[in-house]
């Protein structure tokens, strides 16, 4: 979870202190590949078997991978992909970072502060609530629970004047 090196465009001040770097990972998004694509699955092999004359467990296997297909490259998961496997997610004592090394941008950062509640958000992503509203996802994280426990609670820390060490 936190094994991760600090990307190289991410500059930490003088009295910030690294707490974990996550990226996200090919099994988290093939978990969520999979959900969705059983049940696309379920619904088109449903009305398949519904509607037509054809029956049966091959049917079911066949309208698997058929919607698993469908899913990845009509939705673009597969692009997505692409798109967010060089992501890192930063936090320090201060504040969250993002950022995605094949972006030119400036890493982009949210001040502890206005982080809100931190919890787990489907099979594949952690949610983060902010302050005053709005939310946002950190997808295809390992091991959601433990990442949802660390914002959480070095934004308390943040919060209440004490920063937190790092646990790595």
């Amino acid at each position: 979870m936190n094994q991760h090196a600090l990307p190289d465009s991410i500059r930490l001040h003088p009295d910030e202190t690294l707490i974990a770097v996550w990226k996200p990972a090919f099994p988290v998004f093939l978990r969520k590949l999979a959900f969705v694509s059983i049940l696309t699955a379920l619904l088109l092999g449903g009305l398949f078997d519904a509607f037509t004359d054809f029956s049966g467990p091959l049917v079911w296997i066949v309208g698997l991978v058929a919607s698993a297909a469908f899913y990845a490259f009509i939705f673009d998961d597969v692009f997505e992909w692409r798109a967010r496997r060089d992501d890192h997610w930063v936090l320090t004592n201060w504040r969250l970072l993002f950022v995605n090394p094949m972006d030119q941008s400036e890493p982009a950062d949210l001040s502890l502060n206005n982080c809100g509640q931190a919890g787990v958000w489907m099979w594949w992503s952690v949610r983060l609530r902010l302050l005053p509203h709005g939310a946002m996802i950190l997808p295809y994280l390992r091991d959601r629970k433990a990442v949802a426990d660390q914002i959480a609670q070095a934004a308390a820390a943040y919060k209440a004047g004490q920063p937190q060490e790092a646990t790595a």
